[in-house]
C-alpha cells in the first residue's frame, strides 16, 4: 500500500511526521514516515487522547491532563491553554456548515439532531448481527465522509464502520486494530484516500478507505481486512491522524533536512513559511 500524507500520534507528547520504527534504515526513501520528525510540540503532562487540524494549520490537543492546547505548524510554543474540570476525551474545529449534529453513547448509538431546533432526527445503533459485538460498545470517534454523506465511526469492539446516511447502512467495515478500553478514533486522510487510527497494541494503522474487489476472488464487499501496520510507541496509540496539506509538509520536510546541517544538536526549528495564523481567535 502507498500512503498519501503525513501523520501525527499522540502520547504524552506529540510529533509530526514520525518514523514508523527504531530498526528502519534512515535512507528508506519508500519508508512511509521520515526518521527524525521535523517539528516536535511539548507542554501536556498526561496522555492524550484527541488531535484536529484546522484548514489554516492551526492544531488542537486534548489530555487527560485536563487540557486542551491550541499549536500552530509555525511556532513550537503554545499558543493557548484551556483549562477543564475533567478529561477531555474529544476535540474538533468547527466546520461551519452541520446541518445536524452527532453525538455517540456508551452503548454504542450515534444519534442525530437537527442542529436548528436541537430535535431528535434518527440514530444508528453500532454493532455487529451476531457474535460477541452484537452488544453495542462505546462510540469513540464520529467522523463525516464529504461528498458521499457517509460518516465514519470508531467503536469499544476493535472496529471502525462507514456508514451511509442516504438509508443508515453499512458501506464497510475495517478490522485489524485493537480499541476495547480506549478512546481512540480513526481519521481520515486530506483526499480521503485513507484513514488511520491508533492502536492499543502499540501500532498505528492505515487502510484503503475503498479497497480494488477485482483483485481478490473471494471477499466480503462491507469488509475491510487489509491494513497496514506501523510500530510508532512502546505504548498505547491514543492519537493518530493525517496532515491536512501533505504536499505542503513535504516541502518543509526537504528544507529543514537542509536545516540538519547547521545544527544537528538541537530539534529543528518550524520554518516561518508556513502561514503565521496570529490571529488566533479565527481558528476556534
Amino acid at each position: 500500500m502507498q500512503h498519501k500524507g503525513e501523520s501525527a500520534f499522540g502520547g504524552s507528547r506529540f510529533q509530526s511526521g514520525v518514523c514508523g520504527g527504531a530498526d528502519e534504515d534512515p535512507d528508506d526513501k519508500n519508508a512511509p514516515f521520515r526518521q527524525r520528525p521535523f517539528c516536535k510540540y511539548k507542554g501536556h503532562t498526561a496522555d492524550l487522547l484527541d488531535l484536529s487540524w484546522s484548514k489554516n494549520y492551526f492544531l488542537l490537543s486534548s489530555s487527560m491532563d485536563k487540557t486542551v492546547r491550541l499549536w500552530h505548524i509555525s511556532r513550537r510554543e503554545c499558543l493557548c491553554c484551556f483549562q477543564h474540570i475533567d478529561f477531555v476525551t474529544a476535540i474538533a474545529f468547527h466546520p461551519r456548515n452541520g446541518k445536524y449534529a452527532v453525538i455517540g453513547t456508551y452503548d454504542g448509538r450515534c444519534i442525530f439532531y437537527d442542529t436548528e431546533h436541537l430535535k431528535y432526527h434518527t440514530q444508528i445503533h453500532v454493532r455487529s448481527t451476531r457474535g460477541r459485538n452484537k452488544v453495542g460498545r462505546k462510540i469513540t470517534g464520529i467522523e463525516p465522509l464529504p461528498g458521499e454523506n457517509k460518516i465514519l465511526v470508531t467503536s469499544n469492539d476493535s472496529r471502525i464502520r462507514l456508514y451511509d446516511l442516504r438509508d443508515l447502512s453499512l458501506s464497510m467495515k475495517y478490522k485489524g486494530y485493537v480499541n476495547s478500553s480506549s478512546q481512540i478514533k480513526a481519521s481520515f486522510s486530506h483526499d480521503f484516500s485513507y484513514l488511520v487510527s491508533g492502536s492499543e497494541d502499540k501500532y498505528v494503522y492505515i487502510w484503503s478507505t475503498y479497497h480494488d474487489l477485482s483483485k481478490f476472488t473471494s471477499v466480503r464487499r462491507d469488509r475491510n481486512d487489509f491494513w497496514e501496520g506501523i510500530k510508532a510507541h512502546n505504548a498505547v496509540v491514543t492519537s493518530a491522524i493525517f496532515a491536512p496539506n501533505p504536499s505542503l509538509m513535504l516541502s518543509l520536510d526537504v528544507q529543514s533536512e537542509k536545516s540538519e546541517g547547521n545544527d544537528k544538536g538541537e530539534d529543528v526549528e518550524v520554518l516561518d513559511t508556513m502561514p503565521s495564523g496570529r490571529d488566533y481567535s479565527q481558528a476556534l
